[in-house]
């Protein structure tokens, strides 16, 4: 992912903040995720808890808000390829901005409530009563809460993983939209150049590696087991296997997605910007 970023700092259009830092974010993003991944891979909880548990919340919202900006990045891709109209390419540009920006906004203020509020007694005890606002309450702030390792990763893998002991609500909303935003686009890109569509196959690739990346049902491992038996390597890959697939086909959404703009920018139907004549 850093590579990539490295790459598309190299195009012409990385002099432009706005439209470069749209899907740099993503980028970054992406490649903190791998790296929190590898630490906990090294790390122990006893040495480093506090490091790792602070890491798990990073990860979470950093994806949260940087996911959601794809979906501008790739209308005014398409706006400057001309892959739909300039009047189509500007309304889409604004309102996938308007979107972008309300969605990771939503997720700002749920942090900043964690600094004005306390927890709702709600998030605390199960068998309380919930109340209008406490989806925006500090009880969904990434920040707040208890976060604890995940048993599966720790006994399936040996990685030290902090995730939410509650889980908070709508945290993948943005990686949603943001794909299907792109396979909406996928046939008009496909069909306005040549071939190979990057774009599309991007997007396909990023179905791909969520659909075959689910996670298994976790199931602890039996103590009556003997150790040899207990520690089989096979059950590294049965939870590493589908999530290095997700990784993957991340990647190469990316990496196609950067493809798409370096031919773009190379065509002379290319535009410097996205507005109306």
């Amino acid at each position: 992912h850093l590579w990539l970023l490295r790459v598309h700092s190299r195009q012409e259009s990385s002099a432009e903040p706005w439209f470069f830092g749209a899907l740099a974010v993503v980028e970054v993003a992406l490649a903190v995720e791998a790296l929190i991944f590898a630490a906990g891979a090294f790390g122990r909880p006893g040495s480093c808890k506090m490091v790792l548990r602070a890491a798990g919340r990073v990860r979470l919202l950093g994806a949260a808000i940087a996911w959601p900006w794809l979906l501008p990045w790739v209308a005014e891709l398409g706006c400057r390829g001309h892959v739909v109209s300039a009047h189509i390419g500007v309304m889409l540009v604004h309102q996938t901005t308007l979107l972008a920006l309300a969605i990771s906004g939503f997720f700002l203020l749920r942090e900043l409530s964690l600094l004005l509020r306390r927890e709702p007694l709600a998030a605390l005890e199960a068998a309380a009563p919930a109340h209008m606002g406490d989806c925006l309450a500090p009880g969904q702030a990434v920040f707040g809460g208890h976060f604890r390792l995940d048993k599966a990763d720790l006994e399936e893998t040996g990685r030290a993983v902090f995730v939410p002991a509650r889980p908070r609500q709508g945290l993948f909303v943005g990686a949603g939209l943001a794909l299907l935003g792109h396979l909406l686009l996928a046939p008009f890109f496909a069909s306005s150049g040549p071939l190979p569509p990057w774009q599309t196959l991007g997007a396909l690739s990023a179905v791909a590696g969520r659909w075959f990346g689910q996670l298994p049902k976790f199931k602890g491992r039996d103590k009556e087991r003997e150790p040899e038996e207990r520690f089989d390597s096979t059950l590294l890959w049965r939870r590493e296997g589908p999530r290095l697939i997700c990784r993957i086909g991340e990647l190469l959404w990316i990496g196609f997605c950067l493809l798409e703009l370096q031919r773009r920018e190379a065509s002379v139907d290319w535009s410097p910007t996205c507005a109306l004549a």
